[in-house]
């Protein structure tokens, strides 16, 4: 994906974990608050390798910078699918947020999500719910985004349950992952609304 979208010298965000991978890049980002983030000189892309905030964290460099993103979602936050991010300030105690990602692709491997642990799996993926609650009462919602979230939101009750019993369930991994995916899609084809401004708020103020 990254010749097709000619980039060459992409900017890696991710953490230690993801070393096995092998993504060529030209910088990495490690460890560095992710409201200071900014993509170094002469790399022309991002690629995201995590969950959300590793992802919020990318587009908030490819907005700042105006570079594609290619995110490797491992959690099902569903952040991928929005140019939307939110970044927090420990110091201060405030959580906010902007938009202008360049969005250029995604990369699906539920293989990637298979050592998450049962806490983050039902986090995440009940975020994901949250995410298809939203888009239905969105004053945007359409006709696509109506039917990502419900199609989200039946794959997630279905098959949450299953990953939570068997984590090493592949096939119900695979499953979730496309629930979150449908959810995150329908956020992105409706917009952010309630459930998100009260979580930022939240979200600063008690971690």
């Amino acid at each position: 994906m990254l010749h097709e979208l000619q980039i060459a010298d992409p900017f890696l965000v991710a953490g230690r974990r993801w070393d096995s991978l092998g993504i060529p890049s030209a910088a990495r980002w490690e460890e560095i608050p992710s409201h200071r983030i900014e993509a170094p000189e002469g790399v022309d892309g991002i690629v995201a390798v995590g969950g959300g905030s590793a992802i919020d964290t990318a587009k908030a460099a490819s907005a700042a910078r105006k570079l594609p993103l290619v995110s490797v979602p491992t959690t099902y936050s569903g952040a991928e699918w929005t140019p939307f991010y939110g970044v927090r300030d420990p110091d201060r105690k405030m959580r906010g947020g902007g938009a202008g990602a360049l969005l250029a692709g995604i990369v699906y491997d539920p293989e990637l999500t298979l050592d998450l642990p049962a806490e983050p799996t039902a986090g995440t993926a009940l975020n994901a719910l949250a995410h298809c609650a939203e888009a239905l009462y969105h004053p945007a919602r359409n006709e696509e985004s109506d039917a990502a979230a419900l199609d989200g939101a039946a794959l997630i009750a279905r098959e949450l349950p299953r990953v939570l019993e068997n984590g090493g369930d592949l096939a119900a991994r695979t499953q979730l992952l496309r629930g979150a995916a449908r959810a995150g899609e329908a956020l992105g084809r409706s917009g952010l609304c309630l459930g998100h401004a009260m979580a930022q708020a939240l979200g600063g103020r008690y971690g």
